[in-house]
C-alpha cells in the first residue's frame, strides 16, 4: 500500500467520523427539541383549559374541557412530530450531500416554513371540532363567541408561534453544533493528511 493510498483511507475514514458526530448531533439536538416541545405542549394545555374556564366563569364543565383540549394537544404533538421525523431525515440527507453551513441554514430554513404551513394548515383543519366540543357545554352565546375567539386566534398564535421559536432556537444550536463539527473535521484532516 503506498502513501496515496493510506492518505485516501484516512480521507475517508475522517469523513466517517464527522458523518458519524453529525448524527449524533442531529439525534441528540431532537432529544432535546421533543422534551421541550412535550414541556410547552403540556404547559399550554393546562393554561388553555384554565383560560377557557375563565372566559366560561365556571368549573362545571372542567374534565370536559380539560378532556377535550387534551386531546387535540396530543394529536397536535403526534402530527408535530412526525413532521420533525422528515425534518430530520432530510437533515441527514443534506448533510450526507454537502458540508457548507450557508446551505444547511437556508434548508433548514424552508423545512422551518414547511412545518409551519402544515401546522398552521392542521390547526385550521382540526380547530372547529374542538371549539364544537367545547361550547357545546355551555348555553351563553356571548360566552360561545368568546371561547371561538381565543381558540381560534390567541391560542393558535400561542401554540404555533411558541413551537417555532422552540424549533429555530434548537437549529441555531444545531448549526453552530454542525459548525464546531466541521472545524475538528477539517483540523483532523489537516493533522492525519495535511490537507
Amino acid at each position: 500500500m503506498n502513501e496515496e493510498d493510506i492518505r485516501s483511507q484516512l480521507k475517508e475514514k475522517n469523513k466517517e467520523i464527522y458523518l458519524n458526530k453529525l448524527s449524533l448531533d442531529l439525534t441528540n439536538n431532537l432529544e432535546v427539541l421533543v422534551l421541550s416541545v412535550d414541556n410547552l405542549l403540556n404547559n399550554i394545555s393546562r393554561d388553555t383549559k384554565n383560560k377557557v374556564l375563565g372566559i366560561a366563569e365556571s368549573f362545571q364543565n372542567e374534565k370536559i374541557v380539560k378532556e377535550n383540549i387534551s386531546n387535540f394537544i396530543e394529536n397536535y404533538r403526534i402530527f408535530l412530530m412526525t413532521l420533525l421525523d422528515t425534518k430530520k431525515e432530510k437533515i441527514e440527507a443534506l448533510y450526507k450531500e454537502n458540508d457548507n453551513i450557508d446551505t444547511y441554514k437556508t434548508k433548514i430554513k424552508e423545512i422551518n416554513i414547511d412545518i409551519m404551513n402544515k401546522l398552521d394548515n392542521y390547526f385550521k383543519e382540526n380547530i372547529n371540532n374542538l371549539i364544537d366540543e367545547i361550547i357545546s357545554n355551555y348555553d351563553d352565546s356571548f360566552c360561545n363567541l368568546r371561547i371561538r375567539e381565543y381558540l381560534k386566534n390567541i391560542f393558535k398564535e400561542n401554540l404555533n408561534n411558541k413551537i417555532l421559536d422552540i424549533i429555530n432556537s434548537r437549529d441555531i444550536i444545531l448549526l453552530n453544533t454542525f459548525k464546531e463539527s466541521f472545524q475538528k473535521y477539517l483540523e483532523l484532516n489537516k493533522n492525519t493528511i495535511g490537507v
